[in-house]
């Protein structure tokens, strides 16, 4: 006899907790998220378009896509390079040359989030004084700090594309700032 009291009393609380949880799952079920597909909950919000090639996303076709973004006309063909120079006796492509790198960019891309802020005592840019204490180690003691990694710093300062020189390019402008 207890033991169906004890099932009446589990059985009665299932049902209290049910009926408290169905305002919660009626207004669930009439949100427009439950009501929206998968698809429209991850279309991408706009394509990529680069001038002379077709857009990212879109169908081999050109057909033209629900998106506000896809409306818009790309931008006009660039005109066509000019001609390569001839390869290297040795038929090595030549590296590209320092020059097209973009010191500013790679700054704001890589470095600007702890050396604006001087987050987890980065120094900050402009800051003469921090800078100073750096460099009384030497530049090639900085330089293996940036390649390595040094307290919270990655390794080269998360900029994995720039080179040995590119690094040290950063580290110029951010000391020049």
């Amino acid at each position: 006899m207890a033991t169906m009291f004890t099932q009446i009393k589990l059985l009665s609380r299932r049902a209290v907790i049910a009926l408290l949880m169905l305002p919660f799952a009626a207004l669930m079920a009439s949100s427009t998220l439950a009501q929206s597909s998968t698809a429209d909950i991850i279309a991408p919000v706009g394509q990529v378009c680069l001038a002379g090639e077709p857009c990212v996303g879109q169908p081999a076709g050109g057909g033209a896509s629900t998106s506000t973004a896809s409306s818009a006309t790309p931008a006009p063909a660039a005109p066509a390079p000019a001609p390569a120079a001839a390869p290297a006796a040795d038929n090595t492509a030549a590296a590209p040359a320092e020059t097209d790198f973009d010191v500013a960019a790679a700054y704001n891309q890589s470095c600007m989030a702890c050396h604006t802020t001087g987050a987890a005592g980065a120094p900050k840019i402009g800051d003469a004084a921090a800078w100073e204490t750096r460099l009384e180690k030497g530049m090639d003691a900085v330089m293996n700090n940036v390649l390595n990694g040094i307290n919270a710093m990655p390794a080269r300062g998360l900029c994995m594309s720039c080179s040995d020189d590119q690094l040290a390019a950063l580290v110029d402008y951010m000391i020049s700032q």
